[in-house]
């Protein structure tokens, strides 16, 4: 059963603690792996036969597919994808089924460790409005490349805390000393399309993750794709 991680705020900006989480091993017989459920979205073997040339400002290494308990690698058509994510996906009679939501996404850059920034892209499904829980994507960017990514599903605890019209991430709801707890999928694939970690109007950041397994029963097996225009800089 997965641990839920409660953190309060901490004095500036750093990395997310190491939060801690039972892996669950990815089953093939339940894992999706056809489609992004209710989409028409393949995840396995739909990339061009063309090479295409993928806006990267940032490296991604060779063995960085193989990374656990996430991996990331370079794939999909720049431009193509939307925020829309997909939970509880299940494989049904050769289709992949889940409950779909569009989501409205921001990207922050925050500070990390040794020189090091976090790129964070974060969805916020209308499914799990009324949950106070969004979606983060992580990449801790070190000298042009891309050292450590990591995914969780963030819900805010603290119920003296009113909604904000202002989408924070964990780094905002931390610095403002809100509760919230966190929950890190055990296996999954980030395929990157775009990469820009620049903070301005003009970085395009796009992707998805594939097959993310989480513990709690809520979100199952998470196909997710993201597509952000702009980034915004620490305290933005």
């Amino acid at each position: 059963m997965a641990a839920l991680i409660l953190w309060a705020a901490s004095a500036g900006a750093q990395d997310p603690p190491a939060a801690s989480t039972a892996t669950v091993a990815a089953s093939t017989d339940t894992a999706p792996t056809d489609e992004m459920a209710g989409r028409g979205f393949k995840v396995g073997g739909d990339e061009p036969k063309a090479k295409l040339s993928r806006p990267m400002r940032a490296v991604i290494h060779k063995d960085a597919a193989d990374w656990e308990p996430l991996g990331v690698r370079q794939g999909g058509i720049p431009g193509a994808a939307d925020n829309t994510v997909s939970l509880k996906v299940v494989k049904i009679k050769g289709r992949m089924k889940g409950e779909n939501s569009k989501a409205r996404s921001v990207a922050r850059l925050h500070k990390g460790k040794k020189d090091s920034r976090w790129l964070v892209i974060s969805l916020y499904p209308k499914s799990l409005e009324a949950k106070r829980t969004h979606l983060e994507l992580r990449f801790r960017i070190f000298e042009g490349f891309v050292e450590e990514v990591s995914a969780a599903a963030v819900t805010v605890t603290d119920r003296r805390r009113q909604r904000s019209s202002r989408l924070l991430d964990s780094y905002d709801l931390r610095e403002q000393g809100v509760e919230y707890q966190e929950e890190l999928p055990g296996s999954g694939q980030f395929v990157v399309a775009e990469l820009d970690p620049r903070p301005g109007a003009s970085s395009v950041n796009s992707g998805r993750l594939e097959k993310a397994e989480f513990a709690d029963s809520n979100f199952g097996f998470v196909n997710l794709s993201w597509s952000v225009r702009g980034v915004q800089g620490p305290g933005k």
